[in-house]
């Protein structure tokens, strides 16, 4: 039979009930002779009961708190991911023959600060800058098109820089995250290289990643090929910064006999849904469909497989408020080779 903790009330009590018992004087009411012993010693065992109900926790990985996870989940060879640094490219304009030395700085309007990691020179009035952010973290993503400055002036070149791409910052690893990845390598001890391993190591390489798979020989006999997802971010399709940043990580991690090892991002395969029929036909219930769906896609879709229609339906039906649907699928999604279903346009029956 499993232990229950008492409370505080309880055990003051039981004390008070002993006290009374062996003493003759009362201990339960304010005012009586050992009622302040009795609280006391019923404050003190009630600690105790709460430092052996924390020792319990910390037995488990799924109830240790954060240092002792770490300490677990170092034990197994898992470590929590350290931020990252954005990366990627800008355009600039200017003379032709003008050049931007390396550790130049740019800056947005919120003074995030990036470095330039090789050097470029104006040709045909203009130039592509590679640059890492200063700061680690995920307010390093810009979007494409964002405005970045030069925080000296350089001479014959444009003030502005223009981003092309700005992707791969993350923050510090999320406990929780640690914890989930722990658990799986308890389900999938290493085992020198295996599929598992590698989807292991994926998901250590950058906080980013959400889900990853392996296939071995898909590119020839001894090959070993991963794709990941980023669903936590605008796309899941992984950004240059990310594919880099994995296969780096992999490829320390790898056996060195390995033929040949790839990274490859998925291609997305849009999924278009259109409602016939929706009932009630209102912005809530839209909203609830649209939540149920995305969360279809996040449990079920992976590169190249199938995507019942019976799944789609009964994600729909599921939605909070949904009563009737009728949608123009027919038959199920079917994914070619590293094609991955993201959720498309949806487009609603007049009403």
């Amino acid at each position: 039979m499993a232990f229950s903790r008492p409370t505080r009330t309880t055990i003051q009590a039981r004390v008070a009930a002993d006290i009374e018992r062996h003493s003759g004087q009362k201990a339960t009411r304010r005012g009586d002779v050992y009622y302040p012993l009795a609280q006391a010693v019923a404050g003190a065992a009630h600690g105790l009961h709460g430092h052996l109900q924390y020792n319990v926790d910390q037995l488990f990985d799924d109830t240790c708190d954060d240092d002792n996870l770490l300490r677990r989940a170092a034990e197994m060879g898992i470590y929590r991911t350290h931020a990252s640094r954005a990366s990627g490219t800008a355009t600039i304009t200017g003379n032709n023959g003008a050049t931007v030395l390396v550790d130049t700085l740019l800056q947005t309007d919120d003074e995030a600060t990036y470095r330039v990691t090789q050097a470029a020179t104006i040709a045909d009035g203009q130039a592509v800058l590679a640059l890492t952010a200063v700061n680690a973290g995920s307010e390093g993503n810009l979007p494409a098109g964002s405005t970045l400055r030069f925080v000296s002036t350089q001479l014959d070149i444009d003030v502005e820089a223009t981003v092309i791409s700005l992707t791969g910052g993350s923050d510090m690893e999320a406990i929780d995250r640690v914890r989930k990845r722990l658990a799986e390598r308890r389900k999938n001890p290493s085992m020198g290289g295996n599929k598992a391993d590698y989807i292991t190591w994926t998901l250590a390489a950058h906080n980013d990643v959400t889900r990853a798979w392996c296939y071995p020989h898909e590119l020839g006999l001894g090959t070993v090929t991963v794709r990941f997802v980023t669903e936590d971010l605008p796309s899941p399709v992984a950004s240059e910064a990310h594919l880099a940043a994995v296969k780096a990580y992999i490829d320390e991690k790898r056996p060195v006999s390995m033929k040949q090892f790839y990274v490859l991002p998925v291609i997305a395969k849009p999924l278009d849904i259109r409602f016939t029929t929706v009932a009630p036909n209102t912005a809530a219930v839209r909203a609830a469909i649209i939540a149920e769906l995305k969360d279809l896609l996040r449990r079920k879709a992976e590169p190249g497989g199938t995507l019942f229609l019976s799944q789609i339906r009964e994600a729909i039906s599921l939605a909070a408020g949904e009563d009737n649907h009728v949608i123009d699928l027919t038959q199920d999604v079917t994914c070619g080779k590293g094609e991955f279903l993201v959720l498309g346009e949806i487009s609603w029956a007049a009403g």
